[in-house]
């Protein structure tokens, strides 16, 4: 059930965005990672239009062998400086800071349009 309602809100991202085509301007985490950045951190992706988004990109994984990383990471906690009890308004918007805690917001449902989404 949780899976078609998150099938059903990405819906309207399908139908009205595309991904970027431009080789310059990387969709997701695993473009730049492709380009030779290799290190984690913060970096620009184009994910449905000409407008950057910043994002963190988990470029290292201690996962599966298989799993090498190149995460774009739309949610990022790690020492409760963000207080992530909001409304839903603040949550399709997206809050905090990419250098730290952050919910990534709407442009996240573009993202996962655009890359291999893992749930």
């Amino acid at each position: 059930m949780a899976m078609m309602v998150f099938l059903v809100a990405l819906l309207p991202v399908l139908l009205v965005s595309g991904c970027s085509d431009d080789a310059d301007m990387p969709d997701d985490c695993s473009d730049i990672y492709k380009s030779g950045q290799t290190v984690s951190g913060i970096y620009s992706i184009y994910p449905a239009s000409n407008t950057p988004v910043w994002v963190y990109c988990e470029m290292v994984s201690d996962g599966k062998d298989e799993d090498k990383g190149q995460w774009t990471v739309i949610q990022r906690r790690m020492d409760g400086s963000v207080n992530f009890y909001r409304t839903w308004n603040q949550y399709k918007r997206g809050f905090g800071n990419v250098e730290g805690e952050y919910w990534l917001g709407k442009i996240s449902q573009r993202v996962s349009v655009c890359v291999d989404v893992h749930v």
